[in-house]
């Protein structure tokens, strides 16, 4: 039990905390829809099983090009966040009404999904909780377990989020804060790029 209430705990505590997967999430749901930001968040939570994948390998079998690997999926996540970033800056502004209706519907969830496999602070995070945290002893299943409890923890976070910033009598705001935002968030997305470089 002592394992399972430190998993949660430092779940937590990491989702919680502002990073890469907050920020895309915040964004999508501000510039597009309650849709488009619970989809983010679903592909958010969905990419966690990629993570988990690797990591129970890795630690399991120590192998020894763990840190290539880890060096690799660092520079694309750099790479994906600063084309979030230059992207984001070069947005003009538009209205909440022109932003919702063009989008393809999978283009949120493949945004989520990019976005957390691509993010080193994710990649840390599980090879962190499955090398420290969980036992080497503890069953596959159990591991298993612990991963659907991340996800759950990781879906309703940016679910909430995404329900607390779609409020109908919050939308008024959204057209005087969207474009600011965009510009806030693309610095941001290209400030943790370049510190996951550095």
């Amino acid at each position: 039990m002592v394992e399972l209430y430190s998993l949660v705990a430092i779940t937590l505590v990491t989702v919680i905390t502002p990073g890469p997967d907050f920020l895309i999430v915040v964004r999508n749901t501000l510039v597009g829809s309650r849709q488009a930001g619970m989809k983010t968040a679903f592909g958010v939570s969905t990419a966690i099983w990629v993570h988990i994948a690797y990591s129970i390998v890795i630690v399991n079998l120590a192998s020894a090009h763990s840190s290539w690997v880890m060096g690799m999926m660092k520079y694309a996540g750099a790479g994906y966040l600063l084309y979030l970033g230059i992207n984001a800056l070069r947005s003009r502004k538009k209205s909440v009404d022109e932003i919702v209706s063009p989008v393809r519907s999978d283009h949120y969830w493949r945004q989520g999904f990019i976005n957390n496999v691509l993010n080193p602070k994710a990649t840390l995070f599980f090879l962190s909780v499955f090398s420290q945290i969980v036992s080497p002893d503890t069953e596959a299943i159990v591991q298993l377990g612990y991963g659907v409890i991340i996800t759950l923890i990781c879906l309703c976070w940016f679910s909430l989020v995404t329900l607390v910033l779609s409020v109908p009598s919050v939308t008024p705001y959204l057209d005087k804060i969207m474009q600011p935002f965009e510009k806030v968030a693309g610095v941001l997305f290209i400030s943790f790029a370049v510190a996951i470089v550095i």
